[in-house]
């Protein structure tokens, strides 16, 4: 059986054949994925943002933008990385293998 779809997943089908929107929302989406995967390490290393912060040296508003909102620069990133005990993985993939990928 299948469910009927909802007028905002109607909205979002039609909104993501604009390859600009479609593009936007990819790279919106892996910043959050990045945001919950630090949110995530940080609660499984037992720290709050403000112990987090601290040994960032930063501000415990920095590491809240950048677990709910996923933007940050890279010297964050690379912070938050060291502080928690993990590796920051960049990788550069060539858009040809993207496209064959989807």
């Amino acid at each position: 059986m299948f469910k009927k779809k909802t007028r905002a997943q109607s909205f979002m089908e039609e909104q993501l054949k604009d390859k600009e929107v479609a593009k936007s929302f990819r790279e919106g989406l892996e910043g959050l994925r990045l945001s919950v995967k630090i949110a995530q390490l940080r609660e499984r290393r037992g720290l709050t943002q403000t112990q987090l912060a601290a040994m960032m040296h930063t501000s415990t508003p920095v590491i809240s933008r950048l677990e709910n909102e996923g933007r940050c620069t890279i010297g964050t990133l690379k912070k938050a990385a060291n502080a928690l005990g993990a590796v920051l993985k960049i990788d550069l993939i060539p858009k040809e293998k993207l496209r064959k990928a989807q």
